[in-house]
């Protein structure tokens, strides 16, 4: 009997420690962190980081942790765009950015690609944490500027995608001229406002795989197969999608496509579901990964789901690894 209480005692010690994935999520710069912002109004549950070399800008961000970088350069003036300065920076203090969260095991970070701070410190703290901090995982959410911005910041975005796409395990790109398009002709405000919401539901909806432990999901993912996956795969693809229906929710999800990923011969799928016990029907479920296996002929897929009794419709997640993007692709060519 004692033996078997020792037993009990000994794993639940065990899942106590391996319950919870340790994510930090880091925003550079001023898209970084905007939406750093916009994640603690939206309740993450991860431990944030805001830096930025703009004083004004940070004290107004909301985080669990901001941090000035740069101040005796830049006088709490920012990098005045430049990529090479804000790199620079970062290099020199990138341990300190990581002090409060040294202990995560997968590093989310964001910046809108194209100015000073955001471009260069992304880079810096990327290629920081892949070199002085072992097997961390570290994946990428960036936005491109808009063509109007002008022709420097999207050359400074191009080189930094470019190197960027090797550093990080994983890449998410975000293109604003799609979001464009997508708005039509409605104000450039509506379109940040859209784009900032995508972001926080792209990086929410990566933060939910840390909740790997065997309860409340039915099904669950096993975050080493998603580190298996992601670990040095290139260009990612991310949707979040609700629905009537479960299959509903997917196809919404495939729509929110900023980089024109093409998801066929990906390395590989994690599908999240979330909803009531009624709203989770395994025929649907057999339809999307059916559809994820023929169609666009991955051959490698994961899936979960969690019973959300607080959610009136499904919602799906759907990330995949190692993508294509002609987007992309013709996106760093043009010089």
């Amino acid at each position: 009997m004692a033996r078997r209480i020792l037993e009990a005692q000994r794993l639940a010690e065990v899942v106590s420690k391996r319950a919870v994935l340790k994510i930090a999520v880091i925003g550079i710069g001023g898209c970084g962190c905007n939406t750093i912002s916009n994640l603690e109004r939206a309740g993450i549950d991860v431990p944030t980081v805001a830096v930025n070399t703009d004083a004004a800008v940070l004290y107004k961000t909301r985080a669990k942790y901001r941090v000035l970088i740069g101040e005796t350069v830049t006088r709490g003036r920012g990098s005045a765009g430049s990529p090479a300065l804000g790199r620079e920076i970062m290099s020199r203090e990138a341990e300190r950015v990581l002090a409060n969260v040294r202990d995560a095991e997968l590093y989310i970070l964001t910046a809108g690609l194209g100015g000073g701070t955001g471009t260069g410190g992304i880079l810096a703290l990327a290629e920081y944490i892949k070199e002085n901090m072992g097997d961390k995982l570290v994946w990428a959410v960036v936005t491109t500027p808009f063509s109007s911005e002008g022709a420097e910041r999207v050359r400074n975005a191009k080189v930094a995608l470019a190197e960027l796409l090797d550093l990080a395990d994983v890449i998410l790109v975000n293109f604003n001229d799609i979001l464009k398009q997508k708005m039509g002709s409605r104000s450039l405000q509506q379109a940040f406002r859209e784009m900032n919401k995508h972001l926080v539901t792209v990086i929410t909806a990566l933060t939910s795989l840390q909740y790997t432990e065997p309860t409340p999901g039915l099904v669950n993912i096993d975050f080493s197969n998603v580190e298996r996956l992601t670990r040095r795969s290139g260009l990612g693809f991310v949707g979040v999608g609700q629905g009537s229906r479960l299959f509903s929710a997917f196809e919404n999800a495939l729509e929110q496509n900023y980089c024109e990923a093409d998801l066929t011969g990906a390395k590989g799928a994690v599908i999240y579901m979330e909803g009531t016990q009624a709203m989770l029907k395994t025929s649907e479920v057999e339809e999307m990964t059916s559809i994820l296996a023929t169609k666009y002929g991955i051959s490698t897929i994961f899936w979960g789901v969690r019973y959300n009794w607080k959610l009136y419709n499904p919602r799906v997640m759907l990330m995949a690894a190692g993508v294509k993007s002609p987007l992309v692709d013709q996106y760093l060519e043009v010089k």
